[in-house]
């Protein structure tokens, strides 16, 4: 989102600068897109361009990162802009982690596949011209592409904010030093457990826990910023309290999830190590829970029948978009009820046309989701429904379980199973 003459807000600490009218000398692309990028960096330049001269009368305004962030929100939901994009790099990963939704295509026999060096800087030129902020480079493992700080580069000096994903395991002190060059927004790691033996049994790679615990020090070592985000499944759960100390002992706040979906081939495996409804229940009552753009989307205290018939609850179809490895656009990491390719049609097109479908998609049956008085306690995922249960339209029952358990305990009474009621129910029973 433009702002004066800058086409980003560069964070400084928590805050974010924002430029007014200036006369800018020898300024790099990384704020300033209308002048000529050098391509050179120092090893230890600030975060802001210091060569940005004004008039005595004149000084830097500054703003708040939460301020900036809702802000240029509400700008979008009035404009209907898209301001946020998650892309997948490559499929390739060193690791193969029992859960993970990609891992069916990390073979070379899908490699060829994976978008090019010159279709993700188009994609990158066509992101910044619709005035995309936050940018997430995810996988796979972002390392793993083999032209990654070409693209990173590039995407810093467009002046994205940028989120870089990563198992951790393969940072180096060469990699460090570079990334300091230019400092992402932040980076967010997984950590499944903080023992060798489960950890190398999850990845399937013996010695993941090692190089994972490696790059984890020469992060904290660096000054870059960096999350640690964790997934709350049946084998680790017993782990929540050991996981917080050790996130905690790198100066992290600790979260954790319990969503996990379907892989992309359909495969149902990754689903087995669900936790139990009742488990959610007592972490997420002992725990602060940690989000992200494809978990859950907030919670109420109240029941309420769904106000539309929408097949879509959440924020798809508004001011994010998600693109894979292979160039195919859709609304969210796990939204694949509609995709269209960047191949075949420009991103700004791409997305008023995908948007348009996805946000008239409804429910046509009889689906109990429909009148779900406990839908805001969901989780669903049409996408994950589709693969699960056959149609989008259907209930997942695990996740009307786990609906149920979390309404139950917030608003301490007993309430009829979402599959159990008819529609003529009342939601509540009293004992």
């Amino acid at each position: 989102m433009p702002m004066g003459n800058c086409n980003c807000a560069p964070v400084i600490g928590d805050r974010v600068m924002i430029c007014g009218k200036a006369r800018f000398e020898s300024a790099s692309m990384r704020h300033c897109q209308h002048l000529p990028a050098t391509g050179k960096f120092l090893k230890n330049r600030p975060l802001f361009n210091p060569r940005c001269t004004m008039s005595n009368e004149r000084t830097i305004p500054t703003i708040q990162y939460g301020a900036f962030s809702q802000r240029v929100h509400e700008q979008a939901a009035a404009h209907q802009s898209v301001i946020k994009a998650q892309l997948e790099l490559t499929y390739r990963c060193n690791l193969h982690c029992r859960h993970c939704y990609t891992d069916p295509y990390n073979s070379k026999d899908f490699f060829p596949r994976e978008l090019t060096l010159d279709e993700i800087h188009r994609l990158l030129d066509e992101m910044q011209q619709i005035g995309i902020v936050w940018l997430n480079l995810t996988g796979g493992d972002i390392f793993m592409h083999p032209h990654f700080f070409e693209i990173y580069e590039a995407a810093v000096r467009k002046g994205f904010l940028l989120q870089l994903y990563t198992n951790g395991t393969l940072f180096t002190k060469a990699t460090i030093e570079r990334l300091q060059q230019m400092p992402p927004f932040t980076i967010d790691i997984s950590c499944h457990s903080v023992t060798e033996e489960p950890f190398d049994w999850f990845t399937q790679v013996p010695g993941s826990f090692r190089a994972f615990v490696r790059g984890l020090e020469l992060l904290r070592d660096s000054g870059l910023p960096f999350t640690l985000k964790t997934k709350a499944m049946n084998w680790n759960r017993d782990e929540m309290p050991s996981i917080r100390q050790f996130v905690e002992s790198f100066g992290q706040e600790f979260g954790f999830t319990t969503s996990l979906s379907p892989r992309l081939n359909g495969d149902l495996s990754s689903l087995t190590y669900r936790v139990a409804p009742t488990d959610v229940v007592a972490l997420q009552g002992n725990q602060p829970a940690a989000g992200g753009d494809e978990e859950r989307c907030g919670i109420s205290t109240d029941l309420f029948a769904p106000a539309t018939d929408q097949l879509y609850r959440c924020g798809c179809g508004t001011d994010t978009i998600h693109i894979n490895a292979w160039g195919e656009l859709g609304t969210c990491t796990l939204q694949y009820e509609r995709r269209l390719s960047l191949r075949a049609y420009p991103l700004a097109n791409a997305i008023e046309m995908l948007f348009r479908e996805v946000r008239g998609l409804r429910y046509q049956g009889e689906s109990p989701c429909r009148t779900c008085e406990v839908h805001t306690f969901c989780d669903k995922k049409p996408s994950d429904a589709r693969w699960e249960c056959g149609i989008a339209e259907a209930p997942i029952p695990y996740d009307c379980d786990v609906a149920l358990a979390l309404a139950q305990s917030t608003l301490h009474q007993r309430l009829i199973h979402p599959l159990r009621k008819s529609d003529k129910e009342v939601g509540t029973h009293h004992d």
